[in-house]
């Protein structure tokens, strides 16, 4: 058991899919928060699909009590609305290394 808040529950969910880990085992948790958003940066380094994804992530996250009652119309839309925090995170980095590599679209 571990206990998450709204902004960690889509981590420790990512951490989940690979596998749980049992008892006196270092919770990777942590790790991931740091480490995931600027690796997919790495990969996905463009400011203008960076852009994008934050403005499709902030707008789930200001409509987050609006959305909340829609989460269990699909099962995509369920991911897409608990992972609203690692899509955020991840779009601010990959406007910075997009910015890096000088790519826009």
């Amino acid at each position: 058991f571990n206990r998450t808040n709204k902004y960690t529950g889509g981590f420790q969910a990512l951490i989940d899919s690979y596998g749980v880990n049992t008892y006196r085992e270092v919770n990777p948790s942590a790790f991931t928060i740091a480490t995931f958003p600027f690796l997919f940066a790495v990969m996905f380094g463009d400011f203008g699909h960076g852009t994008i994804m934050f403005c499709f992530a902030l707008w789930m996250i200001l409509a987050e009590t609006s959305l909340e009652k829609k989460k269990d119309i699909s099962e995509i839309f369920n991911i897409f609305f608990g992972g609203r925090y690692i899509i955020f995170f991840m779009s601010i980095m990959s406007m910075y290394t997009g910015l890096i590599y000088n790519d826009v679209f």
